[in-house]
């Protein structure tokens, strides 16, 4: 709080003060043994302060299962520290009627304050906390600030509090002009009258409910009071879907309650608000009006419990699809786009870790080249539409005439590498045998449909198979690589294994 705004509180003739009733009662508040009746018979020096405690005693907010007409048996039901609250609650309920000419600017601020009393008890019954009339104190007293500031800078603040719309636009223009808000204003009256610090400091940190400088049990306390302003917000908006929303997000965050039971906690307190108001002779909205915000909120919460539904239908979708699209990026990855077989990439992979199995399990690996025949004559005589239908007609042949755990690759151009675990060179030639006779026999269609046949040259080489080892899987391709080689040289449309 800035030191002009402090010393015209501190100097200020006209300062808001409280009746000695309060301050008698918050003196027992400090007292460690206050007795109940003595409370209760200086209540009822106060006649008028008495038929208001005999109201809230039978009001919802008690909810009491029988009627009560005696004011000590009153205070009985209710405890001493509801008893203390309800009585502090209707003094300050005087201090804002006393306002007279003010009254029409401050009877929002009041009304808000009420909604925020019992929401804050609602929420904090809710979420198991105990302390529910300090809460309710604490609500009702948040925005004291703006009494205090209206008598001490009545020129300057009356501009402001003309303006008072929403909450927070308030709170901006109020730091804007003065440089402090009714948040500072309310702490320092507060414990100028001598309440309880827990109730002071909630004045400010209030208006920031996750400040660092709050230990845990703090914010505890804080958040219901935030998210009960909140809700009086949306109470005062008439149901704006805005004031609904920051109700929604606040109590999940603050106090992990879902949509379903803040609709729940709304329907309650819409429901008491009119009983409420009057035992504080204050109509804050009437039975009708609440019935039709329930409505309002219900429509609310549904139409944004669809939202949430179709927005997470959406990005299920979009994780589905991006999920695809990784699939198919990771299959282009690996995969030959003319044949479909897997590629060079693929079989470097699929090499290294075949190449450790074999020597773990002392089995046999043999990998095979296999390169078609003046392929490129096929190109060139016949043009690279009909070359390609080769490549994939040969594909289909090579992968039909494997088992389906023997590896097949295209490794580039014309040729491809195969891999076969478990196999060694004997069982091996005739694999490739055979792979080679398949090939041959299958008849291809030339670009003026004659037909022509094209046949393989492979060379082979095998690892694990008696004295066949090699130290790295690159030696293994670089001897059946050799041995493709020698087949082409030896006259082609053979197989040919590595010494």
């Amino acid at each position: 709080m800035t030191p002009d705004v402090r010393n015209a509180l501190a100097y200020c003739p006209n300062l808001p003060t409280l009746p000695g009733v309060a301050v008698r009662i918050l003196e027992m508040g400090r007292d460690p043994d206050v007795n109940i009746g003595v409370l209760a018979g200086l209540l009822a020096k106060d006649p008028a302060l008495s038929s208001r405690m005999l109201r809230v005693c039978n009001s919802p907010l008690y909810a009491q299962r029988r009627t009560t007409t005696n004011l000590h048996q009153a205070v009985m039901l209710l405890g001493l520290n509801s008893t203390m609250t309800m009585a502090l609650s209707f003094t300050l309920s005087d201090l804002y009627r006393a306002s007279n000419g003010r009254q029409r600017y401050l009877q929002r601020v009041w009304k808000r304050a009420v909604v925020s009393a019992l929401a804050s008890r609602m929420l904090g019954e809710r979420i198991g906390l105990g302390s529910l009339d300090e809460l309710y104190l604490a609500a009702l007293l948040q925005d004291l600030g703006i009494l205090a500031l209206y008598a001490a800078l009545p020129e300057r603040y009356a501009p402001l509090i003309e303006q008072y719309d929403s909450h927070d636009a308030f709170l901006k223009l109020e730091r804007d002009t003065l440089g402090c808000d009714h948040g500072e204003a309310g702490a320092w009256l507060m414990r100028h009258w001598g309440v309880p610090e827990r109730l002071a400091m909630t004045a400010v940190a209030v208006h920031d409910p996750d400040d660092s400088t709050l230990d845990a049990e703090q914010k505890r306390f804080i958040h219901p009071i935030a998210v009960a302003g909140q809700l009086a917000e949306f109470v005062l908006s008439d149901g704006g879907e805005g004031a609904m929303e920051a109700v929604v997000r606040s109590a999940n965050d603050w106090l992990g309650l879902g949509p379903d039971a803040v609709e729940v906690l709304v329907e309650g307190i819409l429901i008491a608000l009119p009983e409420l108001g009057g035992v504080f002779d204050l109509e804050v909205l009437s039975a009708e009006m609440a019935a039709g915000l329930i409505d309002q909120a219900r429509e609310i919460l549904a139409t944004r419990n669809l939202r949430l539904i179709h927005q997470a239908a959406e990005h299920h979708q979009r994780v589905i699809e991006m999920e695809q699209a990784a699939e198919l990026l990771q299959k282009a990855a690996i995969h030959d786009a003319l044949t479909g077989l897997h590629n060079r990439r693929h079989f470097d992979q699929v090499l290294d870790v075949e190449f450790a199995l074999a020597i773990d399990n002392a089995w046999p690996l043999t990998l095979g080249f296999i390169d078609l025949d003046h392929f490129k004559q096929v190109n060139d005589t016949q043009g690279h539409v009909v070359g390609d239908t080769v490549l994939v007609k040969v594909a289909g042949v090579l992968k039909k005439n494997l088992r389906e755990r023997d590896h097949i690759m295209r490794y580039g151009g014309e040729e491809f590498v195969v891999l076969l675990p478990g196999h060694g060179v004997e069982a091996a030639l005739k694999v490739f045998e055979r792979l080679r006779t398949a090939v041959e026999e299958t008849l291809h269609a030339g670009e003026s449909g004659a037909r022509f046949r094209i046949t393989t040259s492979i060379g082979l080489a095998s690892h694990m198979d008696g004295e066949h080892r090699f130290d790295e899987p690159l030696d293994l391709v670089r001897a059946a690589d050799r041995s493709l080689y020698d087949a082409k040289r030896s006259g082609r449309n053979q197989v040919v294994v590595a010494s």
